[in-house]
């Protein structure tokens, strides 16, 4: 396994701003961003606002998860800064674009900024996370059973093939994330539904030994997945 906001400096190079950008004007359109900053304290009982997020955003304070924001759900979180102050890292998602009418400029991010309360803070630290190459994750070895709770996390593992086909990936028990097969990106997962399988095509796959990486955005309750030979279309 491999945390994603313990391993920031081996994933992508640090962008200061002051003020959060989206991550077009970083030079990336797909993927993950995660912005950076500190928050002065002690205050209690905030609103933290974040201003227009496309598309979903994860906030954890000192490395404590402390929920989302979602595009569609853009509702203020609580948050409570102790003395010393905290360290604020949002997590965001882009989760596809519009493709046709007035919102056909769509940009990822952060696009317009974070409030506690009115004030709005800065001094951003951006990593940008195009994970278009995982090379550079730094895995570590993990005991069998449960994933790491309300953490984005990399896990990887490899599974035999004796006479590669069609076949399709089933992850029960995982939350949200992304599968890679040797290498390839195979898509996205959400037990949301309605989809659960995740088709993986039999040229994709090798005799012998192949790869599954899965980016993990919240908490898997068993590391464990399936091989099937049917889709699952919910």
């Amino acid at each position: 396994k491999a945390d994603l906001l313990s391993n920031l400096s081996h994933l992508a190079e640090p962008v200061q701003r002051t003020y959060p950008v989206p991550m077009e004007q970083l030079g990336q359109n797909y993927g993950y961003i995660v912005y950076s900053t500190t928050i002065s304290g002690p205050r209690t009982g905030e609103s933290l606002h974040i201003q227009e997020v496309h598309d979903r955003a994860q906030v954890f304070l000192d490395g404590v998860y402390q929920g989302v924001v979602e595009r569609w759900d853009a509702r203020p979180l609580q948050l409570d800064i102790p003395v010393g102050g905290a360290k604020l890292d949002i997590v965001v998602e882009n989760m596809g674009r519009v493709n046709y009418g007035p919102k056909l400029s769509d940009c990822k991010g952060i696009t317009e900024g974070v409030r506690m309360n009115n004030q709005f803070l800065f001094d951003w630290t951006i990593h940008p996370l195009s994970l278009d190459n995982l090379a550079a994750v730094p895995f570590e070895p993990t005991e069998e059973g449960n994933g790491i709770k309300n953490r984005p996390a990399f896990y990887r593992g490899e599974f035999a093939v004796d006479g590669a086909a069609d076949t399709f990936v089933k992850l029960p028990g995982w939350t949200k994330g992304v599968v890679w097969i040797n290498g390839f990106n195979l898509g996205r997962y959400w037990e949301q539904g309605p989809q659960v399988t995740l088709y993986v095509p039999g040229p994709l796959l090798q005799e012998g030994r192949n790869e599954i990486v899965i980016l993990e955005l919240h908490q898997a309750e068993t590391l464990v997945v399936e091989l099937v030979d049917a889709p699952d279309l919910g």
